[in-house]
């Protein structure tokens, strides 16, 4: 995840997802308490992460047909 300017971004998720980010978020404030995580830090890691992913794998893919 890069150090661009971040932005807003409105998702939709069931109750379940959240929970589990919500438990994710205090097993690592738990772990750390210096270090505040909240769920919606953590959704948004998991998408940077699968976006940046997916960019590699489509630039590999293009490198390969050239």
């Amino acid at each position: 995840m890069s150090n661009e300017e971040k932005v807003s971004l409105t998702i939709s998720i069931t109750k379940e997802y959240r929970d589990r980010l919500r438990t994710m978020a205090a097993e690592q404030n738990l772990q750390d308490p210096d270090l505040l995580t909240s769920a919606s830090t953590i959704a948004r890691q998991i998408i940077c992460d699968y976006l940046d992913r997916v960019a590699e794998h489509t630039q590999k893919e293009d490198q390969t047909h050239e």
